[in-house]
């Protein structure tokens, strides 16, 4: 249920007036998250009844209508009190760090085997700003620790050339002139899914438009750009130095950083386990555990996305964790309830 958290403050910011809201409390409160919910355990996954498991799967398909009913609170109150410049920016701020989430959301829907659940994840995907997300993704998983093509970023480049070698390569291949969208044939899924998500994307871009004119219009297309470098930066956390470029077997292994905090994977649908969903990516999340053996990150994603912004900072930060798990791959560390472990790897 800790999807609905950011959609639900999202809600509450619009009745109450607080644009920051839901962003403040995403970078303030959710890293201290892990000081009160403790941490995953590798283990055997979890025994769900038939009416629960059920209800599991249906969750995300509620989320969609609980998001478009928080975007669309946003909405009414702009047409009520129109948005200055200046607040526009506290608004895109509280709808990125909401979309960023929902994107999680998408990313598990366009993993099912079920088609109208794979489309509701391409329209979620357009309504959260970033329509590529199913195609970058499915070319994710089967470009596997690629560093040359930009799905696992190289250990020396910064965040900032790994996003900007991915979304050229991704958005030539869908958007560019010879993109998918345009020439794709119309009965693959992929394509489909492509042309309905920049669909959704378009009516929402414009729906901001109609609530608060060129301010809406402005405050949504900031939201796509911080959206889709956002994303380029969790795939940046989630595979840096483990691709190709470092090791022979990253192809096969598809190494991923993972984060063992339970609320962290409660708010992204299990997505921060990320080496198991690479081992088993059509695993519903509600299956999905920890790898026993995966490289664990110091901390959580919040504080590492503004670490990567600054390439000394997160080479001081993840360097320790590298050098450790290569040296105890069987033996990763836990932050326990702290929220980093630097202080544990400066002592081994």
């Amino acid at each position: 249920m800790a999807i609905f958290i950011a959609p639900a403050l999202l809600a509450v910011s619009a009745v109450i007036a607080q644009p920051l809201l839901t962003f403040g409390v995403a970078f303030l409160l959710f890293p201290l998250a892990r000081l009160v919910f403790g941490v995953h355990r590798p283990g055997e996954p979890p025994v769900w009844g038939g009416r629960l498991a059920f209800v599991l799967e249906r969750l995300p398909m509620v989320y969609a209508f609980a998001l478009v009913g928080a975007l669309g609170t946003v909405l009414v109150r702009w047409l009520t009190f129109a948005p200055s410049s200046f607040e526009g920016l506290k608004w895109a701020l509280s709808l990125w760090v909401t979309l960023i989430f929902a994107t999680c959301v998408a990313h598990e829907l366009v993993h099912r085997s079920s088609s109208g659940d794979r489309l509701m994840g391409h329209v979620l995907a357009g309504l959260a700003g970033y329509p590529l997300l199913g195609y970058e993704h499915l070319r994710h998983h089967r470009l596997a620790g690629n560093t040359a093509a930009a799905e696992w970023p190289r250990r020396e480049e910064s965040v900032w050339r790994f996003a900007g070698r991915r979304l050229s390569r991704i958005t030539a291949e869908t958007v560019g002139r010879c993109g998918l969208a345009w020439h794709g044939e119309a009965r693959l899924p992929t394509v489909r899914g492509l042309r309905l998500a920049l669909v959704a994307m378009a009516a929402n871009w414009a729906i901001f438009g109609a609530a608060a004119g060129w301010v809406g219009i402005a405050i949504f297309g900031f939201v796509v750009v911080l959206v889709a470098f956002a994303i380029q930066t969790v795939t940046y956390i989630q595979h840096w130095g483990l691709g190709d470029d470092c090791f022979s077997s990253a192809r096969k292994h598809e190494w991923g950083w993972e984060d063992d905090c339970r609320f962290q994977s409660w708010v992204t649908l299990n997505l921060s386990l990320h080496q198991a969903h690479h081992d088993t990516p059509g695993v519903p999340y509600f299956r999905v555990m920890l790898a026993a053996a995966s490289p664990r990150l110091p901390t959580g994603y919040p504080l590492l996305m503004f670490a990567a912004l600054v390439p000394p900072l997160w080479r001081r930060v993840m360097e320790p964790a590298r050098t450790y798990w290569m040296a105890h791959p069987a033996q990763p560390l836990s932050s326990g309830r702290r929220v980093t472990c630097a202080a544990v790897y400066r002592r081994v």
